[in-house]
């Protein structure tokens, strides 16, 4: 499949960190054309950081594509620069929807009807459109609700939904 028919999606540092720390950001960033701000590339690309040489390539190699967004918009001045600069991409329409694991950044979207999902789905579709095996699923699945910061009724949501509450995120 070609990277110009891909679906476009806009990522947070928070994903793609714990994409990668699970083993699933190769197969995530082989499957999407995968679009982060400026602050974010900053954050995945910092020296000393567990995946920034990893980062690094995919950025050198236009795996992750960096875009400058045209400016912050009011209401989301309270997130942090990555989250607000990727809400600030769609809204500009770089991109079909984000992948958001902040917190702050997720309720916003929700809240204002942006289209999002957090790692933990991203596993579940990668799995659900066959680019993983069920044993690589459960483990990366295991990791991100053991290391990620979901809540009880995030992972639940996760754990219970199904193709076609997905499908408008399949890749």
């Amino acid at each position: 499949m070609s990277r110009n028919i891909m679906r476009k999606i806009i990522a947070d540092t928070s994903s793609l960190i714990l994409l990668y720390k699970c083993g699933a950001a190769e197969y995530f960033l082989n499957t999407c054309c995968c679009i982060v701000p400026q602050p974010v590339r900053d954050e995945l690309t910092a020296e000393g950081h567990e995946g920034a040489d990893f980062f690094e390539e995919c950025i050198i190699k236009k795996i992750i594509a960096v875009k400058i967004h045209s400016g912050d918009y009011e209401p989301v001045k309270k997130l942090h620069k990555g989250e607000s600069g990727a809400i600030a991409l769609y809204r500009e329409g770089a991109g079909d929807y984000l992948i958001i694991d902040d917190g702050g950044g997720a309720a916003y979207c929700r809240d204002n009807g942006i289209p999002y999902i957090n790692a933990l789905l991203a596993v579940k579709i990668l799995f659900s459109c066959r680019k993983i095996d069920q044993i690589k699923y459960d483990t990366m699945f295991l990791w991100l609700k053991s290391n990620g910061r979901y809540s009880k009724a995030v992972i639940e949501w996760a754990e219970n939904s199904g193709i076609t509450d997905l499908r408008e995120f399949f890749l």
